[in-house]
């Protein structure tokens, strides 16, 4: 959850929007918004890359367990036990963590499609008050 709370910080000082910063802010908007995309399909990927290895694994557990059964053991026993291996467990939660990081991404990628229009209110925000 350390790389989540990362990108919280990151776009949270991203998202911050002022008389003084507008232009830069309004100028760097493609940038960014092409920066969390970029670590979004990052995401996606590791998130398959998990999927791939906890797929590998257990198949390698299943056979192990099987073999080293003292009694015949069915496919989904063994599918079951290998599942409570502590190195599944660990993929799991890397997986559980990237789908969190995934879902935070993505509605990052919604808050900074929809950010020139706060920057639009608040250049119209300026021009009304010059009035």
């Amino acid at each position: 959850m350390e790389l989540l709370r990362k990108y919280i910080n990151e776009i949270g000082q991203d998202l911050v929007l002022d008389d003084f910063n507008l232009k830069e802010a309004q100028m760097r908007l493609p940038a960014r918004k092409h920066f969390w995309v970029a670590r979004l399909m990052e995401a996606k990927i590791n998130r398959n890359s998990l999927i791939g290895d906890k797929k590998k694994i257990k198949k390698e557990l299943v056979k192990k367990v099987i073999t080293d059964s003292p009694v015949r053991i069915s496919q989904s026993a063994a599918e079951s036990a290998a599942e409570r291996h502590e190195s599944i467990d660990s993929l799991n939660k890397g997986i559980a963590e990237q789908d969190a990081i995934i879902e935070y991404l993505e509605k990052v990628e919604k808050i900074l499609g929809n950010m020139h229009w706060d920057i639009k209110n608040i250049i119209d925000i300026n021009k009304m008050e010059q009035l």
